[in-house]
């Protein structure tokens, strides 16, 4: 009987506990508010020197198919300031390698930043639910490769490739042999088939829709700038976008508010792509300073 009581009794306090504890959920880091023009700050602005990081810690991605072994990025630092129009979140974590060149066996760096659409009705951290879709700014090395160098090609990853019938993307010169793109394309899949990473863009950070694994949709937008820097063994990454839009389907932040947040880093040199990457194991939750 008296273990009958006992047991009752700590059922009650954890019960208890946890009614307290989700009623006052921790807030891991704060958004906080800077007088300058956040749409334009850069990498290392002498801003950052004043925001305190947040230790993001990953693991490996095992819900679904495919699933690394193992990762590499094991934690992230993330920071992150507003001026009530943009808001810009800064991740910093190491990396042996810079991967950044797109090749049949080469593998590209990569970060997403994930927020809920609607934070009242949480959908599960691991890229949404049905219903209940996540908003997802995801940046790849590549991408700022192509915004520096120029967009990469078959030609630029194989520069000593030679082709026989195929145009693809190299010029075909002769009398009544040159092609045009469009001719071109279609020995080109990828665009072929409209696919979005075969073209070049305008931003390094893409954004994209979920509502579970697997259901990735590009979105038309392109509210979110960035850019990105590798520095021994040490990437550096910022993401810029606006508080509010009226598309619908786009992530809003509001002033005094509290947003779930989550995070992915991808290892190129580790093989890493797709489902094989670095994950964070719940939501966290950044305040955004009034």
């Amino acid at each position: 009987m008296i273990w009958k009581i006992t047991g009752i009794f700590f059922g009650f306090i954890f019960f208890v506990g946890g009614a307290a504890a989700q009623d006052n959920r921790f807030v891991e880091f704060t958004s906080l508010k800077k007088n300058i023009d956040v749409s334009q700050v850069a990498l290392h602005d002498e801003v950052w020197k004043t925001v305190a990081a947040y230790r993001q810690p990953l693991q490996r991605q095992f819900l679904v198919e495919p699933k690394p072994a193992e990762v590499g990025v094991k934690q992230v630092h993330v920071q992150s300031i507003h001026d009530d129009k943009f808001i810009s979140f800064r991740l910093v974590w190491a990396d042996p390698t810079r991967d950044e060149t797109p090749s049949i066996m080469g593998f590209s760096d990569g970060a997403a930043v994930q927020f809920p659409v609607n934070r009242e009705n949480l959908p599960a951290f691991f890229m949404g639910e049905v219903k209940k879709p996540v908003h997802i700014l995801y940046w790849k090395a590549w991408r700022s490769k192509d915004k520096k160098s120029g967009f990469q090609t078959t030609k630029s990853a194989y520069p000593n490739m030679t082709t026989d019938i195929y145009t693809f993307d190299y010029p075909v010169k002769g009398t009544g042999t040159e092609k045009t793109q469009s001719e071109k394309n279609i020995f080109i899949p990828g665009r072929a088939a409209d696919n979005p990473i075969s073209f070049p863009s305008k931003e390094v950070i893409t954004e994209l829709s979920a509502t579970g694994p697997g259901t990735i949709t590009f979105l038309k937008t392109a509210d979110t700038s960035g850019a990105a820097e590798w520095e021994n063994g040490q990437w550096t990454v910022i993401f810029r976008r606006p508080l509010t839009v009226n598309e619908p389907g786009s992530v809003r932040f509001d002033a005094g508010s509290r947003m779930p947040v989550a995070f992915a880093v991808w290892e190129g040199g580790r093989m890493e792509s797709g489902g094989r990457k670095a994950v964070s194991p719940a939501w966290a939750e950044v305040e955004i300073q009034k």
